[in-house]
């Protein structure tokens, strides 16, 4: 069609809408006529139902789509500019056909349907807020969208609302926002399914149907299918669509693994041969193909396949998979301590004792130096041997004793290369559980539990800790998740267990070979549903803690706090590349232990050895409601989705400047701090145990601590040297109370600050009335992570403090481009005009 003849066309078509033919002139309209017709639709539109509007505007959208000219869409937004001329319900018939348009301007659009969320009209609220759901509202100017979004949250937990409106309100924020706002979006839906009025529950459950979440719904869409109706036949509808894209999935899963075992059956490529003559040409031609094994060039090509693949496929060898295995199992046969070479010393030293092990219960502590086994020296001359040589001589059979000789500080140094009996100390090695769990009652009665990593044993340490907790007292949990890398999938549905109600979906696993498999809780929960539960993660939160957050959070279960989690949602097989060597399993683990005999030693090397592995990724992971916590990757390694897990309340650690961080460093490689504990330790023993749990950020509370801070001659403030001598204090006060702190410390910690205050509130309590907290925590702006160093620098108002900010200044400048902002040179300027009165 020509141009003329469209407008001719669309005119045509609203002026059959608009009234009998004749009563206006056809052909000669223009856009003062497409006007005027368009206005008088939006009049009539007062009349109209919710139902007729829709119909309306789409009668009108169809009639425009005849023809492709332009103007129509110009006219409209003109229209939608003056709102007020329109009425409410022609706002809301206007917008429907703008929005089928080309190109709708979604920034006026929202100007115009944001005041309608007010209307005294319920239908006019309702309508609004569904026309609110398109994706495409995201491109208005950010602060719009947060406006707009922070109303439609608002709009679906308003409770003098209708339930239709709620729930159009819901939606829309769910389909506008992210995290935070889904879930709470979803919360409001899920309300509706706890109604007792049949009929809330089914709209709650057509709600959630529509944000894609079947599952949580799945109970009462079923029941809704049985009765006649639209809601029955949406309800069946929404059923039937998921079961159609289940049976065509599954025929392609079944299509895959054909293909796959028919491979499988074929003949080696002919092109592995070019892998063999690549290793020959290496071997004849390298400048160190003379020294280079073939195993090692395998290795080489094997790892470089698989990394190829994606960011977490990988190749393991014999060492990597052992010690992968054992982090995986938890336990072991040993002495049960911490241990690594001490660069101060080089010399091999106990870091911390596990204190459910027998090197504590043998009276060995931290810092201790082993500088022999029985009658093999740890070191030469001072200088450590291999680490992993020393620690496999101290693992060994449970019930199997060892002869560890000690050297402590203070001792003579002459006693390092001749030890004396007197410093032989007999340990008894036993079965020992690598504590993945650390857990403190807080002030307040907040039980703060840490999860290191989903091993073999973490539910059961966490159901342990919990009940605990509970026993001592605490009204609410503060699960730590924060830097957990995952592990077992299993174990992550066990700690889910310990939190949420029986039979709720915890994660499903989706491959393209396999049905999807969908994990439930099987056991009632440990803690009481109406405890609050509030989880921490952060950025290296990934896999299993992933899972365990999200699920809590799809569930409205706990809050969340921190920063979005790494994005690992993709499940991994290890299958093996080989055979393992054989042993006679004695204690009936199914797992190598150090102590047990080979009966097959492939290599012949006398120790046990695992086949190397191919960690392959072959599934994903899906939330319960269905949202997939995988960050994805392009080709060239571009984030496309940054996937993860986001809590309701982002909150960065604390940061600290180059500068200070490199003070700090050079103090604690210095030992200046560690030292001055340690001399004082034995006479303050009791008020070091007290200023462990708190200190009340008072440096004055440590005797002779001026004495040390002036000794110590750094650009560093008394806060900062009264943060290391308590981080000293609190590892040498783990030894006297004979367990771990966890790592969160609620004096220096934002993040776990935020969560305590969280739990508070969820109790109807604030934080701050308990002296504890009233005394250490930052004010509710430095909770976004602004460290607080320059503050606690400039305003102390003597001379040494401003003397000290302004060598930090310098070093800080030095660190970094060598240059002073001007911001720095007024305040040296300022500190030097102070020195010069």
């Amino acid at each position: 069609l020509t141009t003329s003849l469209m407008i001719r066309t669309r005119l045509l078509a609203l002026t059959l809408l608009a009234a009998p033919l004749g009563a206006f002139p056809l052909w000669n309209a223009g856009q003062d006529g497409l006007s005027e017709l368009l206005r008088d639709r939006a009049e009539a539109a007062a009349q109209l139902e919710t139902a007729q509007l829709w119909a309306e505007a789409q009668r009108i959208e169809d009639l425009l789509l005849t023809s492709e000219e332009e103007s129509a869409d110009g006219v409209l937004d003109r229209l939608l500019e003056q709102p007020d001329d329109l009425g409410e319900r022609g706002v809301l018939l206007l917008c429907a056909v703008r929005l089928g348009g080309d190109s709708p301007d979604y920034s006026l659009l929202t100007g115009v349907l944001r005041p309608l969320f007010g209307s005294a009209d319920q239908g006019v609220r309702e309508a609004a807020a569904s026309l609110c759901d398109a994706r495409e509202f995201s491109q208005i100017d950010v602060d719009d969208l947060r406006d707009l979004i922070e109303e439609l949250l608002a709009g679906a937990e308003d409770i003098d609302n209708a339930p239709a409106t709620r729930l159009a309100f819901a939606a829309s924020a769910h389909a506008q926002g992210s995290g935070a706002v889904q879930r709470d979006a979803r919360k409001v839906m899920r309300g509706f399914l706890e109604s007792a009025s049949p009929e809330l529950r089914g709209m709650g459950a057509l709600a959630l149907a529509s944000i894609g979440d079947l599952e949580t719904a799945r109970v009462e869409l079923e029941r809704l299918t049985a009765i006649p109706g639209p809601e029955g036949q949406l309800a069946a509808a929404y059923l039937k669509n998921e079961e159609l894209k289940g049976f065509y999935e599954a025929k392609q899963r079944i299509l895959r693994k054909r293909l796959t075992e028919q491979k499988e059956e074929e003949a080696p490529a002919e092109d592995l041969e070019s892998i063999d003559a690549m290793i020959e040409l290496i071997a004849d031609r390298h400048i160190e193909g003379d020294v280079i094994s073939r195993e090692e060039l395998l290795d080489a090509a094997l790892i470089g396949m698989l990394e190829s693949l994606d960011q977490h496929s990988a190749y393991m060898n014999t060492e990597l998979f052992a010690d992968f295995q054992q982090d995986l199992q938890g336990e072991y046969g040993g002495i049960g301590a911490y241990v690594g070479i001490d660069q101060r010393d080089n010399l091999f030293t106990i870091t911390q004792p596990i204190y459910s092990g027998p090197a504590y219960e043998a009276d060995l502590r931290t810092d201790d130096k082993i500088i022999q086994i029985d009658d093999w020296p740890t070191h030469e001359h001072g200088i450590s041997k291999d680490q992993d040589a020393i620690i496999r001589r101290l693992k060994g059979k449970p019930d199997t004793d060892v002869k560890l000789y000690i050297w402590r500080r203070g001792m003579d140094p002459g006693l390092i290369d001749r030890p004396t009996e007197e410093m032989a100390v007999t340990v008894r090695r036993g079965f020992i559980t690598i504590p993945t769990v650390k857990s403190e009652l807080l002030p307040g009665d907040v039980g703060l539990i840490q999860l290191d990593q989903f091993s073999g044993v973490a539910s059961r340490l966490v159901k342990e800790s919990l009940e605990e907790l509970q026993a001592r007292g605490a009204k609410s949990i503060v699960l730590d998740l924060r830097n957990n890398p995952g592990g077992l999938l299993s174990q992550a549905r066990r700690v889910a267990d310990l939190f949420l109600p029986k039979r709720l979906r915890v994660v499903t696993t989706e491959s393209r070979l396999e049905d999807p498999e969908h994990l439930r809780t099987t056991r009632n929960p440990v803690v009481p549903a109406d405890m609050p539960i509030v989880v921490l993660i952060n950025r290296f939160s990934a896999s299993a803690s992933e899972i365990v957050s999200g699920a809590l959070q799809d569930h409205g279960r706990a809050t969340l706090v921190g920063q979005r989690s790494f994005g690992k949602g993709s499940v991994q097989h290890l299958i093996p590349v080989g055979q393992d060597d054989e042993y006679t399993d004695e204690n009936q683990n199914r797992n190598h232990d150090n102590w047990e005999p080979l009966t097959t030693d492939h290599n012949g090397n006398g120790e046990f050895d695992y086949a190397p592995r191919a960690k392959v990724t072959i599934a994903r992971y899906l939330l319960p409601s269905g949202r997939s916590i995988h960050r994805e990757l392009d080709e060239e390694g571009n984030i496309v989705s940054l996937g993860g897990v986001t809590p309701e309340l982002l909150v960065n650690p604390k940061r600290w400047e180059a500068w200070r961080l490199e003070a700090l460093n050079d103090l604690i490689d210095d030992g200046a701090v560690r030292d001055w504990v340690h001399e004082r330790w034995a006479a303050n023993q009791e008020l070091f145990a007290q200023l462990a749990f708190t200190d009340g950020k008072d440096p004055g509370r440590y005797p002779g601590f001026d004495e040390l801070y002036d000794s110590l001659q750094t650009p560093l403030s008394e806060e900062d040297v009264r943060y290391l001598v308590r981080r000293e204090v609190r590892r040498k006060a783990q030894d006297r109370r004979g367990s771990a702190f966890p790592r969160g410390d609620f004096q220096e910690d934002l993040q776990l600050q935020k969560g305590i205050q969280v739990a508070f509130e969820e109790q109807g309590r604030k934080a701050e009335e308990v002296p504890e907290y009233e005394a250490t925590f930052e004010v509710e702006e430095d909770l976004t992570g602004r460290s607080v160093a320059r503050s606690d620098s400039t305003d102390s108002g003597g001379q040494s403090q401003n003397v000290r900010y302004a060598l930090g200044l310098i070093a800080e400048a030095r660190q970094e481009s060598g240059a002073l902002s001007q911001e720095q040179l007024d305040e040296l300027q300022r500190i030097l005009s102070e020195l010069d009165k």
